[in-house]
C-alpha cells in the first residue's frame, strides 16, 4: 500500500495478509496523520536513494521494513494520485460534515472494536450491531471490468490528449493513465486504441488517523 505520515511524496510498503504475521510499519518517532492507499492497479517503483531512506528513518519508518527490502518510492504520477484521492476523501468527509478529528475518532473506534471480545450474549448482539452500524455499504458495482463506463473512457481519451499536448509519447500516456485510473496497461491500450469512443485513432505500445 501507498502510505505517508509526513509533508512529502508517499512511499509504497509491501504489507503483509494473514495468517502471515503482521510487520511492524512505525517507530516511537513517528508522529501524525497516518494517510494509506490500496492501489487495485499498477504502481511504479523504485529502490529509494539513501537519502530518502535516511529521511524516511528520521520520520519513524521502521528500520526492519528497509531490512526486508518492503519500502519503495514511486513515481510522481502515482505520488499525485495518492494526494488527489486523499484531498477529495477529506472534503467529501466535510461535506458530509465529518471533521479530521471525526475521522480519528472512528478509525480508533473501529480499532477498538476489532479488539474487543464480548463475554456475554447481550454484548455480542450490540457488538454485532455496532459493527453493522459502522459499515456502509457501496452501492452495487457494475457489470463488467473497470474502466467500461463509457463517461470513464471518454474522460481517459481527454486525458490522453491533454497529455499528448504536454510533449508526452504513447507509452508514457500509457504508464500514466494506467495509475490515474488503477488498470492493466494493456487494458488502457484498448480503450485509447478504440476510435469510437472519442477522436482519431492511435496507436499505442491505486485515508487516515492519528498516529
Amino acid at each position: 500500500m501507498l502510505m505517508r505520515w509526513w509533508n512529502g511524496p508517499p512511499v509504497l510498503v509491501i504489507v503483509s495478509c494473514p495468517p502471515d504475521p503482521a510487520v511492524q510499519l512505525t517507530t516511537a518517532k513517528a508522529s501524525g496523520n497516518l494517510q494509506t492507499w490500496v492501489s487495485r492497479g499498477p504502481i511504479e517503483a523504485r529502490t529509494p536513494t539513501k537519502a530518502e531512506k535516511r529521511f524516511l528513518l528520521a520520520k519513524g519508518l521502521h528500520p526492519g521494513l528497509f531490512k526486508e527490502g518492503r519500502v519503495y518510492a514511486v513515481s510522481d504520477e502515482a505520488a499525485k494520485v495518492f494526494d488527489g484521492v486523499g484531498k477529495t476523501f477529506f472534503e467529501l468527509a466535510g461535506r458530509f460534515g465529518l471533521s479530521g478529528d471525526d475521522l480519528s475518532r472512528i478509525t480508533e473506534t473501529k480499532r477498538r472494536l476489532s479488539a474487543f471480545r464480548p463475554t456475554t450474549y447481550a454484548e455480542r448482539k450490540a457488538a454485532k450491531g455496532l459493527r453493522e452500524f459502522l459499515a456502509v455499504a457501496s452501492p452495487k458495482k457494475q457489470r463488467g471490468r473497470p474502466g467500461k463506463t463509457t463517461e470513464d473512457r471518454l474522460q481517459m481519451h481527454r486525458d490522453a490528449d491533454q497529455l499528448r499536448g504536454e510533449g508526452k509519447n504513447t507509452d508514457q500516456i500509457v504508464r500514466i493513465l494506467g495509475q490515474r485510473y488503477e488498470l492493466k496497461y494493456s487494458y488502457v491500450r484498448r480503450i485509447l486504441e478504440d476510435a469510437s469512443q472519442a477522436g482519431p485513432r492511435i496507436s499505442v505500445e491505486h485515508f487516515s488517523h492519528r498516529l
